[in-house]
Order: structure tokens, then sequence, then C-alpha cells
């Protein structure tokens, strides 16, 4: 008996077509995955606004949107622009009150009494020689728009009173007005508690979120890398002869690594939200959401 012939059945075209579509989709797959795991998780998106501001005039322009997130905009892409002489500057102490410690450079207030730009090197070890910050800031440190309907006599401000009224913010109730480091305590101590490194700030200006944002981003990139040293410039500005900065240009950038460790550039607005500021007198009208 003859034996039975057996044929191999023909794999359909089709079947060979999804053979190969799942095996290069495969492929992608894997060589995405790996493409991840090499480059790292993407940053995520900023909360914070973006803006083009060449020069200060450009920054006194911006307007804030009224929420406590758009108290901070990021300049220029977020790069600091320093040129290599500032980058390089160390700012050796002269021991005087605006040279007091390496590596910490004050302005001397203008002839209308405010407060200008600083200048610092922020370091691990000069932060190690910061000692705790006392529970107040000195009566004698007293910046422009501190106080109502005083007046500069040249050197400090003098007459006028103090206002400074408890709003909602938060869960709670705080302050208004901050007496406003320019420079932060936490990088120099005690030689940052003059006038000459104050401001009258918001609370929210000051530390809501405000230049707390900043003052965290060195702090944290320098306790990360003890061994590099952040140039920072910070400069308020304010508009015709107003008591009230508008607000801070904080910019920062590692100095040994050209910025791969940090490079920033903020814009901080001087306002609080239900809070209306006349920045030339210091007066505020508080809306009712608010008191």
């Amino acid at each position: 008996m003859a034996r039975k012939r057996t044929y191999k059945r023909k794999q359909p075209p089709q079947n060979k077509l999804l053979s190969l579509i799942i095996v290069i989709a495969l492929f992608g797959f894997y060589f995405w995955q790996s493409q991840q795991d090499h480059h790292g998780t993407p940053a995520p998106k900023s909360k914070y606004a973006k803006v083009t501001a060449t020069n200060n005039q450009a920054l006194l322009n911006l307007k804030w949107d009224g929420t406590l997130d758009g108290d901070i905009v990021h300049i220029n892409n977020n790069q600091a622009t320093f040129t290599n002489e500032e980058l390089t500057q160390t700012f050796p102490s002269q021991a005087s009150k605006l040279r007091p410690v390496d590596g910490l450079s004050l302005s001397p207030l203008d002839n209308q009494g405010r407060s200008q730009q600083g200048n610092f090197l922020a370091s691990q070890s000069a932060i190690n020689k910061v000692t705790a910050r006392p529970e107040r800031i000195g009566y004698d440190v007293r910046p422009s728009g501190w106080f109502i309907n005083d007046r500069f006599d040249g050197q400090k401000w003098v007459g006028g009173y103090h206002n400074n009224p408890n709003v909602k913010l938060g869960n709670g109730k705080q302050a208004l007005w901050n007496k406003s480091h320019i420079v932060g305590y936490q990088f120099f101590g005690m030689p940052t508690m003059v006038t000459e490194n104050m401001t009258t700030g918001t609370r929210v200006q000051n530390a809501y979120p405000g230049q707390l944002v900043p003052e965290d981003d060195i702090r944290d990139a320098i306790k990360k890398h003890p061994n590099i040293k952040i140039r920072a410039q910070v400069t308020p500005l304010y508009v015709g002869d107003d008591r009230l900065a508008r607000g801070v240009h904080y910019m920062a950038k590692s100095v040994q690594d050209n910025g791969k460790t940090l490079n920033f550039n903020y814009w901080i607005f001087n306002v609080q939200p239900g809070i209306q500021i006349d920045y030339k007198t210091a007066k505020v009208k508080i809306s009712n959401q608010v008191k």
C-alpha cells in the first residue's frame, strides 16, 4: 500500500507580513527603552513662565499674572548672563560694611536711600561659618518703604510710622511686609543683617515662594556638590522715585563647570494676591478676600 503523501501548508503571505511587523515593533520598543535608560527621564515642565528681557527696563515692563506661581518668571531661557570676567569675581574681604567677608559684596544705598545690587560667591566653606539666625532683624535695619511718611536724611531713614497688617496667605494669616534679604542669611550669616542688604518685600516676594526658591537652588546645589562655587547676583529694581522695589532680578551660575551644576535667571515680583501696592509711598489697599 502506497504511503499517503503529506504536504506542508504554505504560510499565507499576510501572516509573514504580520510577523515582520511584530519583530520590527519589538525591536523599536527595546531600542526606545535603551535610549530612555541612557538619557534619563525628561525633566518635568517648569511651572514658571518663560520670558525674554534684555535689560532692566524690560524686566520692569513685565506684568504679574496674579498667581502665587506667577511671582517668579524665568528670564532668557533661564540662563545667567554673566560675562567671563563677572563669573570669576571672588570679592575678597575689605573688612568693611559693604565687603565684610570673603565672597560678599554689597552696594551703598542710592541717593534716595534705596538698597541696590548684591553680588556674592556662595561656597560650602562660607556656609559652614554661618551662625544661628536671630529671631528678629534689628530695629535699626530699616530699608526704604519699611515706614510710611518717613524721610531719608542722607544716611538713614527717620520719622514716619510702620504699618504691617496681617493678611490671609496659605492656611492662615501672616504679616504682609518682610525685611527681605538681598543676599540670603544662609550664605554669610550676620554680615548680611544690614540695611544695605534689605528691601521691603511682601511675604510672597520674600519666601512664599519668592527669593526662597533661588536661595534653596543654590544651597541644594552646594549640598550635592560641596566643592563647587556659585556666583550669584541679586538686583532690586525701582521705577522713578518709588520707595518699594517692583521686584528683584536674581541669577546664579556654578563657576568651575560653567553652569553645568546650576544656572538660572529669575525675575521675582514684589507682589501679593489681594494686595494693591502703591510702590511710591508703600501704602496698600487690602481686598476683603484676604483680610
